[in-house]
């Protein structure tokens, strides 16, 4: 069933849910319909509408300091089926070695392993609508051992939540969908170890309406979920889950830049992705990168999957395109013409985080913050990935690299040559120790009994890989967590 808030009767929220799942993108859809299934009763809430709305949007505004980073309202949509509205739908799993720790990168590291998310790929391959894996094309040969091939899967036509589950949920038994609901407050029981109930407001009626159930799930992203924690000071004064001054802090971005353009001998049939061996991480001190080579206004394209455009046959010598494309010339060969852009890790810091900033919105709650920068050992990945891709380019006489000259120079990037990529992580990261994460390898939250976190801001590190996949992995996996607790 699907309803608006704003038509809501007296008495409609008297039942009480056995989870109340808050936001209504990859992850509560993920959650809702996996405790659905399973018979549990589900409560859905989704602040904006089924479809955007400006009243909507205008509640993520925010300020950003540090790094130049786009307007947060742009970032993320706020309405039924969250931000897979606008994904690309690249799909990538972590890395095995994401989840152990790295010397570089201080206090990374999972409480859980790559194997824990395995059981559930097969389920998000389905939920993603994903093509099967393939062996990855590869330029290079087997003998180098700094950069190591690997796949993307794009799901297509793009899994869009609120569009794909929408009939399902309509329908449901189980899954009560509530749209037009503004989670306001989250209050705890007498001993302040629990959520007893939630308070929304919708837009254009004053009184607020609350709703209890057994376990609270917040699904907000990874900006809103510490945004909303920040807020609820009424029972704990420095926010929930906050006691150790952990939430918000440790925000990630995938950092999106082009390091240079590049010129192969072969055509290049399809995008080709690299990412660092464990040994060059340790030799270099870098974190874990995916280095994209091809052609961005292909890969950007909706329909793509990985496949380059095809081109007739190239007549022109390797030395001809590569003095014109050092010339700036149009390519004459576009096959053999490409852009190395790197998606790389960020290096966990607390001082990057989201935070709260001054006035109020006009359901009274403070707007957020965020500040965020970039490291030594963030620059440092940048340009190792660069100078090692141009290296083999050159040794194994594949191609040539032009390396842009803002990361020769060591020169602080504009928004236009290093921005993000609208995946924003780390904000109320998991550790089984709760001085150094806000939920536990469960995703609940340390001190609360019944309240867990859902989506990419539990990350404990980044990796390079796209985070929808894993946020839907994750989301299954609590699914069963609370089927065995909460039928227990």
């Amino acid at each position: 069933m699907i309803e608006d808030s704003e038509t809501r009767t007296e008495g409609r929220f008297s039942k009480i849910f056995d989870v109340c799942i808050i936001g209504s993108g990859p992850a509560g859809i993920t959650l809702a319909r996996r405790l659905g299934a399973q018979g549990l009763s589900v409560g859905l809430f989704e602040a904006g509408d089924l479809v955007a709305t400006t009243d909507s949007q205008e509640l993520y505004k925010g300020t950003v300091v540090g790094q130049p980073y786009f307007d947060l309202d742009s970032t993320r949509l706020r309405f039924f089926g969250g931000s897979s509205n606008h994904w690309g739908g690249w799909t990538h799993p972590l890395d095995s070695y994401d989840f152990v720790p790295n010397a570089s990168n201080p206090l990374s590291g999972w409480p859980i392993t790559k194997n824990d998310l395995r059981p559930y790929a097969a389920e998000a391959d389905k939920i993603l609508d994903l093509p099967r894996y393939e062996n990855p094309p590869d330029f290079f040969p087997v003998q180098q051992n700094s950069l190591v091939a690997r796949f993307f899967r794009f799901s297509r036509p793009t899994t869009r939540f609120g569009e794909k589950f929408h009939d399902e949920l309509q329908v449901s038994r189980n899954i009560e969908v509530f749209y037009n609901a503004n989670l306001v407050d989250l209050r705890l029981d007498a001993d302040k170890h629990a959520v007893s109930q939630a308070v929304f407001r919708s837009y254009k009626r004053d009184d607020p309406f609350t709703v209890k159930a057994r376990t609270f799930a917040l699904c907000l992203g990874g900006l809103e979920n510490p945004r909303a924690l920040l807020n609820f000071t009424n029972d704990i004064p420095v926010g929930l889950g906050n006691e150790n001054d952990l939430v918000g802090r440790y925000f990630l971005e995938h950092l999106h830049a082009s390091l240079g353009r590049l010129v192969v001998r072969k055509p290049m049939t399809w995008m080709l992705v690299y990412g660092p061996t464990t040994q060059m991480m340790k030799d270099t001190q870098t974190l874990n990168f995916g280095m994209r080579i091809g052609d961005p206004d292909q890969w950007n394209d909706g329909e793509f999957t990985g496949e380059m455009k095809q081109e007739p046959a190239c007549a022109l010598d390797f030395d001809t395109i590569l003095r014109a494309e050092m010339a700036g010339e149009e390519p004459a060969c576009p096959a053999h013409v490409g852009e190395a852009f790197i998606v790389a890790e960020q290096q966990l810091n607390p001082n990057n985080r989201v935070k709260l900033g001054g006035g109020r919105d006009r359901f009274g709650q403070r707007p957020m913050e965020l500040d965020w920068s970039l490291s030594d050992t963030d620059y440092r990945t940048l340009k190792t990935c660069a100078v090692e891709t141009g290296s083999l380019l050159a040794q194994y006489d594949v191609g040539r690299l032009k390396i842009v000259d803002w990361l020769l120079k060591g020169e602080k990037p504009t928004l236009d040559q290093l921005a993000g990529g609208n995946h924003h992580m780390g904000t109320t990261r998991m550790s089984d120790d709760p001085k150094t994460g806000v939920v536990d390898r469960n995703v609940k939250v340390h001190s609360l009994d019944n309240l867990y976190i859902g989506g990419s801001s539990v990350f404990s590190t980044a990796g390079h890989a796209n985070p929808t996949y894993t946020i839907t992995q994750l989301a299954l996996r609590l699914g069963d967590h609370l089927i065995e607790r909460l039928k227990a």
